[in-house]
C-alpha cells in the first residue's frame, strides 16, 4: 500500500481552515483522525489522502481550490520545505534541494530539473489537475517568500484545458501559462534562477537554530577557529544540500585537498566532524513537533530513515522516535 507523509494532508487542512471549511467533515468523510494527521511521522494510505482532497473541493465548491489553498499557507508553514527554501545561496539551488526533498513526502511522484526547468513526473498515472496547481503555486509562492523578491517566471505547463477564469492563475503566475501541454513544467529564467536568496530564515530560526547557533553565525567568518568554520560550513549544507568535502571546501575557498591536510594536521577526519555536527542538529530538529523524522533524516543527509536511526542510537543510545517523546 502506498503512503504519504502527513505533512502534505496537515498543510491542506491548516489551508482548508483558514479559508473557512469544516475540516472535522472532511476528515470523516475521507476516512482520516485529526490526530493521525497531526503526527508529524504519520505516513497516510495515499487512497485516504485523495480523498481529502476530493472532500475539500466538495466543501469548498470552488475550481481553484488548489490555488487559494496554496496561497493561503503563510511562510513557514511548511516547516522544511520552507527552511530549505530560505536557507539556500539561491533560487535554483533551492529549487534542487526542493526536488530531493519532495520523493519522502509523496512517493508516487517526483519533480526533476531539466535546463532550469521543474519538470513534474508520476510513474503509471498521469497527475491529477489540483496537484499539479498546487506543487507549482506552492512552489512558487514559497521559493518568492524566502528569495524576499517575487522572482520571474519564463513558463508555466499544466496538462488540463486551460479554466473558464484565469484570474488566480494570472495572480501567482503571471501571464506564463500554458494549457493542454505534454507535461507538467515550471519554466525558470537565469535570472531567476541565480538569483540570491535574501534570507527569510528568521523567521524558522525555532527549527533549526538556537540562541547559541544563532550567535555563531552572526560572528565574521575570519573571527572563526577553523574547526568552528568548518562546523559552520558544515551545517549550512544540513538544509538538502551536497555533504561531500569537496561541496564544504568550496565555500570555505580552498579545495578538498587542502581541507583534508588542515583536519590531519588536527588529528581530525571530516566524517567526523560531519557525524558530530549532525548529532548536535539532530537534536535542535527532533524537538521541532511539526518535522518528522523521515525529515529529520534527509536534513541530515542520510540515505534513509533507517540509517539515521542507527546513527542516532549510536550517539544516544536511543531511537530518535524514544528520545523524542522524552524531550518534547
Amino acid at each position: 500500500m502506498i503512503s504519504v507523509l502527513s505533512v502534505a494532508s496537515r498543510a491542506l487542512v491548516d489551508a482548508c481552515e483558514r479559508l473557512g471549511l469544516d475540516t472535522d467533515a472532511m476528515l470523516t468523510a475521507a476516512g482520516l483522525s485529526r490526530e493521525e494527521v497531526l503526527d508529524p511521522d504519520a505516513r497516510l494510505p495515499a487512497d485516504k489522502t485523495d480523498a481529502l482532497w476530493r472532500q475539500a473541493y466538495a466543501a469548498a465548491g470552488d475550481p481553484q481550490l488548489s490555488l487559494h489553498a496554496a496561497a493561503a499557507l503563510p511562510f513557514g508553514a511548511y516547516k522544511v520545505l520552507d527552511f530549505v527554501l530560505a536557507n539556500a545561496a539561491t533560487v535554483g539551488e533551492g529549487l534542487l534541494r526542493l526536488c530531493r526533498y519532495f520523493p519522502i513526502v509523496d512517493p508516487r511522484g517526483q519533480i526533476v530539473v531539466e535546463d532550469s526547468a521543474l519538470v513534474m513526473a508520476s510513474e503509471g498515472r498521469g497527475i491529477p489537475a489540483p496537484a499539479q496547481q498546487y506543487t507549482f503555486a506552492a512552489i512558487v509562492l514559497r521559493s518568492r517568500a524566502a528569495a524576499g523578491v517575487p522572482w520571474a517566471i519564463s513558463q508555466v505547463d499544466f496538462t488540463f484545458d486551460a479554466p473558464d477564469d484565469l484570474t488566480v492563475h494570472t495572480r501567482i503566475f503571471g501571464d506564463a501559462c500554458r494549457f493542454g501541454q505534454a507535461a507538467a513544467r515550471l519554466v525558470v529564467p537565469s535570472a531567476s534562477w541565480s538569483q540570491r536568496v535574501e534570507g527569510a530564515n528568521e523567521a524558522l530560526f525555532s527549527v533549526l537554530d538556537d540562541h547559541a547557533q544563532r550567535l555563531l553565525a552572526e560572528l565574521p567568518e575570519p573571527e572563526l577557529p577553523f574547526t568552528d568554520l568548518l562546523r559552520r560550513h558544515v551545517q549550512a549544507q544540513l538544509c538538502g544540500g551536497d555533504l561531500s568535502i569537496a561541496a564544504v571546501a568550496k565555500p570555505m575557498g580552498m579545495s578538498e585537498r587542502t581541507l583534508q591536510r588542515r583536519l590531519e594536521e588536527l588529528e581530525l577526519s571530516y566524517s567526523q566532524v560531519v557525524g558530530e555536527v549532525r548529532h548536535e542538529v539532530s537534536e535542535s530538529y527532533l524537538r521541532e513537533p511539526n518535522v518528522s523524522i523521515a525529515e529529520v533524516a534527509w536534513l541530515l543527509g542520510f540515505s534513509d530513515q533507517s540509517a539515521f536511526g542507527r546513527a542516532f542510537k549510536r550517539w544516544t543510545g536511543q531511537s530518535p522516535g524514544t528520545w523524542r517523546r522524552a524531550h518534547t
